[in-house]
């Protein structure tokens, strides 16, 4: 089922021609406000923020640029919505300046861009709340555009992160309607539950989920429950959850294996936020399968990215293609 990645033009040069990208995201963008403690605070307690950072974020910009810092400019575009204000503009323009193709990004003028406020205390650990903004303005008629509609027809392989509700059922549609490998990130339509897309996850390619997501997506206890709860409903899927300081697993027709984490003092670094280390992760994997790696290589690979995701302050701090392997490479010598 699984599209062969196009290869065929990589030494082009990008004057000569312009390359068609070969993963499509679908997620949200957010204005990030990351307010760095040395703990977080308890119900009712003021604590003192040691320091401020407004950067760019949002799981579908994310996950967008940690792709495209592996695969290369013009190789990846971003499905989504920003308000007709400052933050959308910069967006935008952030995306463009990494190689990420934005003509699928809808600028809406009634709706602000959407924020994220995120709060890390002093060993990464983070709390963070959402407006959803101009995200949640994502509509069935913007999929039907002519534009969008080329690039689901010219991809390789489709992201699905967190558009709304609606939204997530027909883009999941459309990957089995073009036959499309779809990888599937939910994150907080896990608050929804399972059933409510059990009609819409026959077919799926791939599902990643973290541990927590993963019980209140099944409302089970316990990893290998949600598993094969999951499994019930998409038997065909293969399923990878993020377990953080644990590393990761990987499920596929009742087998289960496991990566262990990165231990990062081997490659003398520590961590700093692991706000974004789960997008970092689900770029690099969808990175690699355009590469042509198979599950096992990619699955390595996004473990690898995460944990050095973490120990860069910045959402989006997810390595450039060097950076990762040169790690690889150490780290397993």
């Amino acid at each position: 089922k699984q599209s062969k990645p196009r290869t065929g033009r990589r030494g082009v040069s990008a004057k000569s021609e312009r390359l068609s990208p070969e993963l499509l995201v679908t997620g949200a963008l957010n204005w990030d406000l990351n307010l760095f403690v040395k703990r977080l605070p308890k119900s009712g307690e003021e604590v003192v923020v040691e320091r401020i950072e407004r950067v760019p974020g949002g799981k579908g910009g994310n996950v967008s640029v940690a792709a495209a810092r592996i695969l290369g400019p013009n190789r990846v575009a971003l499905m989504a919505c920003v308000g007709k204000d400052e933050v959308g503009r910069k967006q935008i323009s952030i995306l463009k300046e990494e190689g990420v193709d934005t003509t699928a990004i809808q600028v809406l003028d009634r709706l602000e861009s959407g924020q994220a406020y995120i709060t890390v205390d002093e060993m990464g650990t983070n709390v963070i709340e959402t407006h959803f903004g101009a995200n949640a303005g994502l509509r069935h008629e913007h999929i039907m555009k002519q534009t969008v509609q080329s690039l689901l027809g010219s991809c390789s392989i489709m992201v699905v992160i967190d558009p709304p509700r609606q939204v997530a059922g027909r883009i999941l549609a459309e990957g089995r309607r073009l036959r499309r490998p779809v990888i599937w990130h939910p994150g907080v339509l896990t608050r929804f539950g399972i059933k409510e897309f059990e009609g819409e996850m026959e077919g799926l390619d791939y599902l990643v989920l973290n541990e927590v997501e993963a019980s209140r997506f099944t409302k089970t206890r316990g990893l290998e429950n949600s598993l094969a709860s999951i499994s019930k409903r998409a038997p065909k899927a293969r399923i990878l959850v993020t377990l953080g300081s644990r590393g990761a697993a990987f499920y596929e027709k009742g087998n289960l294996s496991k990566v262990e984490n990165v231990r990062l003092e081997k490659l003398g670094k520590k961590v700093v936020n692991t706000t974004g280390c789960g997008d970092a992760f689900v770029g690099a994997f969808a990175a690699y399968k355009i590469l042509g790696r198979n599950d096992k290589e990619a699955l390595q690979y996004a473990n690898m990215a995460g944990a050095l995701k973490a120990t860069r302050a910045e959402t989006r701090g997810s390595p450039s293609k060097k950076e990762l392997e040169d790690a690889y490479k150490k780290y397993f010598a």
